[in-house]
């Protein structure tokens, strides 16, 4: 096995710590073997890669013979990439959502060109990319920005929610290009991005057209090279955000200063427990203890999660107004894109909500300022005054509700019904889909301010199940409580009438609010380049058949969809009996055995018929 791919990625990463490194030479890469290998290792298992291109080809019976075709296609400079085939899905609001499906072989080379890009953009020691970006990046999540605006933005005046109108379909080709130069010397690469870039589609008639702007669609490299387009945003905010800023610390409010110490005064002299000493710690806790609105102090936070990006201002009314205008300006001249005057709202952090990765935020609560129990550094119980700036974060209730009503899960006004179209499947596989929306939705909103309202979801769904359990097995609402118990529990059993185990719909119990419950704090940093080697070294091509041992030239990988995705009564049949039996969804084969395969010929074939296990 060679080492030189990892070797060569650890190395780009190092060079391009430096934030002026330019890479030279980088289509030379394109010709390694291990690359694609790698590429292939990262994406083998995703089911999606079981749907034809418009080349009619799937991954299955993909080989190193691909692999050097590739590569002899590379050294020509002849490799084409095939037109993405256009497909529509339905959305739960009615609409349709476009999906881009490339061919298998373009997937394996958009990897590798995504795992270039990487090396150079965003290596987790020291990445190109600026910390205020947080989307389609390792280590880096919705989570990640929200916890951001948790610990960071509280005393903030206003929010500006920027939204750029389709910013994927309409990144300008030549921009995007010549943003790469600044990293990139190599024409070749880039001559490869563009054909990337204008590789168009076909439509549902089967007539190809071309893409003249956006990112390809069901590109596996279109978020990094979207990343890198949007780069140029965040280094213009950071560039507004020095120009802007100023003051050191905000001014003491002399009124609050003033009673701060009067009070020192009345306590000197042993006026404690005196009516207007406690006139005046009431006063004290209503007024903050700096100007708020001091017009000598600004400062900006920005975010940005892909194309939805956030500024916190403490500053003026007039401020915001100006930066909106220059995040409009710079976007329409410099990335030709258009910000979304009806969709980009500059809101009053204190008296209004601004919405964000959907989570409403706002600072503060509205109440007046109390006093909290907190905990210090060293472990003791103090008293805290809270100023009512803190930043509060909700879950969007009614938008929550109304999403689960499209999906048919409850009423417009939000009372449960039975999902029909559910109510053919298996018991067990009825309450892991309600448990997973349930989970889902939990662990997404644990950290808001509001999430004991999270408890009437849970509601939504628990009755919505036991409707269409009541549907499935014709009996009455009591009845399935009667049957499934509370949690709506079914035993599965296994051979012998044996107990297997239990599916239980997903209740949560405890309703403390706990503000820090974003996931991803304590997740280890992947090292992929790193785990490049390993892939490597696990990797099955090129392996002898494990049918018939035959070290043939023409091994291939036979591939299927999915090995789990039956319920516990329905057994898989023909060949996929051997592979759920080894948990495998790809194995090394020859030509011969991978015809016989999909002909049938091996549906009887045992475990131990193999040649032997893959590992």
């Amino acid at each position: 096995m060679s080492q030189k791919i990892p070797e060569r990625l650890e190395a780009l990463r190092k060079l391009n710590s430096s934030r002026q490194w330019v890479n030279n030479d980088l289509y030379r890469l394109m010709f390694k073997e291990d690359l694609y290998i790698i590429a292939y290792e990262r994406i083998k298992s995703k089911p999606g890669n079981m749907t034809p291109g418009t080349d009619g080809e799937t991954i299955d019976g993909f080989s190193l013979s691909t692999v050097r075709e590739i590569i002899e296609a590379m050294r020509s400079e002849s490799f084409r990439f095939q037109p993405v085939r256009q497909s529509f899905i339905p959305k739960a609001n009615g609409k349709m959502r476009k999906l881009g499906i490339p061919s298998a072989k373009d997937k394996i080379v958009q990897q590798a060109i995504y795992t270039i890009l990487e090396a150079i953009y965003d290596s987790p020691q020291t990445p190109y990319f600026c910390e205020t970006s947080h989307g389609f990046r390792p280590n880096h999540s919705c989570h990640t920005a929200l916890r951001e605006i948790r610990e960071a933005w509280s005393a903030v005046n206003w929010f500006i929610e920027g939204d750029i109108r389709s910013c994927f379909d309409e990144v300008d080709h030549q921009t995007l290009v010549s943003i790469l130069r600044k990293k990139i010397k190599d024409e070749r690469f880039l001559n490869l991005i563009w054909k990337l870039l204008n590789a168009g589609y076909m439509d549902l008639h089967g007539a190809r057209k071309d893409s003249l702007v956006g990112t390809p669609q069901g590109s596996i490299a279109s978020p990094i090279l979207a990343n890198v387009y949007l780069h140029e945003l965040d280094e213009f905010v950071e560039t507004l955000r020095t120009k802007r800023e100023k003051g050191k610390v905000k001014a003491r409010n002399p009124l609050y200063h003033q009673l701060s110490e009067k009070k020192r005064r009345m306590a000197k002299q042993g006026k404690t427990r005196t009516r207007e000493f406690r006139e005046l710690v009431k006063r004290l806790r209503t007024l903050p203890s700096v100007v708020v609105d001091d017009p000598h102090f600004t400062r900006l936070k920005y975010l940005r999660y892909a194309d939805d990006w956030i500024i916190g201002l403490c500053g003026s009314r007039k401020l915001a107004d100006e930066i909106k205008q220059e995040m409009k300006d710079f976007l329409k001249e410099k990335l030709k894109l258009t910000l979304s005057e009806e969709k980009t709202r500059i809101t009053n952090a204190k008296a209004e909500e601004a919405f964000f990765l959907g989570t409403i935020l706002k600072i503060g609560n509205g109440e007046n300022a109390k006093v909290t129990l907190c905990t210090s550094r060293s472990g003791k119980k103090v008293k805290r005054r809270s100023t009512g700036w803190e930043t509060v974060m909700e879950a969007p209730m009614p938008k929550l509700t109304k999403r689960l009503s499209e999906r048919g899960f409850c009423t417009a006004e939000g009372f449960p019904i039975a999902k029909a179209g559910w109510a053919y499947l298996d018991t067990d596989q009825i309450i892991n889909l309600y448990s997973s929306i349930n989970r889902g939705i939990q662990n997404y909103y644990a950290f808001v301010d509001n999430w004991s309202k999270l408890s009437r979801i849970q509601y939504i769904l628990r009755y919505s199940l036991a409707k269409t359990l009541a549907m499935k097995h014709k009996i009455s609402l009591p009845k399935v409580f009667k049957r499934f118990g509370k949690n709506l529990t079914i035993v599965i059993k296994g051979k012998e009438g044996k107990k297997d185990r239990e599916v239980s719909f997903h209740s949560n119990q405890n309703w403390s609010k706990d503000r820090d419950a974003f996931q991803g704090s304590t997740a280890p940093n992947v090292d992929r380049v790193r785990m490049a080697t390993q892939m490597r070294t696990r990797s099955k091509l090129g392996l002898p058949c494990c049918i018939c041992g035959e070290s043939a030239e023409q091994i291939v990988m036979h591939h299927v969809r999915h090995i789990r995705k039956l319920s516990h009564r329905r057994e898989p049949t023909g060949f996929n009996r051997i592979l759920r039996k080894i948990n495998r969804k790809q194995i090394p084969v020859c030509g011969s055995c991978h015809g016989k395969i999909h002909r049938g010929e091996y549906d009887a074939v045992k475990l131990t018929d193999l040649a032997y296990i893959p590992s």
